[in-house]
């Protein structure tokens, strides 16, 4: 079973627990506007996210950029269980700069490899770090008072500091195939001309390879076309505009490679699900 790609507007900060089972064999998009870190207890999963595909088991740490497109396909089984906190760079960026540390979330949004498995005694203190957060947010809840907060802000900061160190100190376990090179060849080439006008036939002879071979291997390993993901990474785009600068509609679906703005509109907002005007004024709102 496959679901639509969409986009996630999350709050500030979110923490859940869940346990979870799979029926059949299910694969999702998404992006979301903050960052995410996972601590798989109980998986067995794939994601693609940016331009790699992890294999998940258990006791994996995931880090997840914002705005990261991320395909993932879970495999049939009756015991997943995971923690998983959201938040975005304006919640963690206070306490980050009292310690000196606001240049973390940066490092882990450039380091190449996002996952982990942390060996006995490290996961001994990571799932104590998630679980003393899970606690002070009323077990899933938003931080509900400065006392709460405080102790989310401090455990999270500490969760990062290890995390940075534990993908650092990692190696990726997954070696790359001849496949995973091209698809990141193609995703590198989307990445630096999304701006411009993209064709399937342009793309096949920049990476002197055939067009409908390039087309069945990327929808097999993103679970998109190549169409549709150069569609999402503008978008995306322009959702980063829309938030952060005051520049106009215009301006906004030109810089990012739409055509025009019916085109972008239309775009827009099948994957949000709100129109660009709508996008801006919810964050304008807070």
């Amino acid at each position: 079973m496959k679901k639509e790609p969409e986009y996630t507007r999350l709050p500030d900060f979110r923490i859940s627990y869940s346990e979870t089972r799979i029926d059949q064999t299910t694969s999702i998009h998404h992006h979301h506007d903050s960052f995410e870190i996972v601590l798989f207890i109980n998986a067995d999963l794939r994601i693609f996210i940016k331009d790699y595909e992890y294999k998940i088991r258990n006791w994996d740490l995931f880090f997840i950029n914002e705005y990261d497109i991320h395909y993932i396909m879970y495999n049939a089984t009756s015991n997943y269980a995971r923690y998983v906190i959201h938040f975005k760079r304006d919640y963690a960026l206070p306490v980050l700069k009292a310690l000196s540390m606001e240049g973390i979330l940066d490092q882990l949004a450039s380091a190449r490899y996002k996952k982990t498995r942390p060996n006995l005694k490290d996961r001994t203190e990571i799932l104590a770090l998630f679980e003393a957060i899970y606690k002070a947010t009323g077990y899933g809840h938003e931080p509900y008072d400065e006392d709460s907060r405080a102790r989310v802000l401090s455990n999270l900061a500490l969760l990062l500091i290890r995390l940075k160190e534990l993908l650092e100190s990692g190696e990726p376990s997954d070696a790359l195939t001849k496949n995973d090179v091209f698809i990141q060849n193609v995703i590198k080439y989307i990445d630096e001309n999304y701006m411009k006008p993209i064709s399937l036939t342009e793309l096949s002879r920049s990476l002197y390879t055939d067009k409908y071979y390039l087309c069945h291997l990327f929808r097999k390993k993103t679970g998109l076309t190549v169409m549709e993901y150069v569609q999402h990474r503008r978008v995306i785009e322009a959702q980063k505009l829309l938030k952060d600068t005051d520049r106009d509609i215009i301006s906004v679906y030109y810089e990012c490679g739409f055509n025009n703005v019916q085109h972008f509109y239309r775009v827009f907002k099948k994957i949000s699900k709100v129109t660009p005007q709508q996008y801006r004024k919810l964050y304008r709102q807070g």
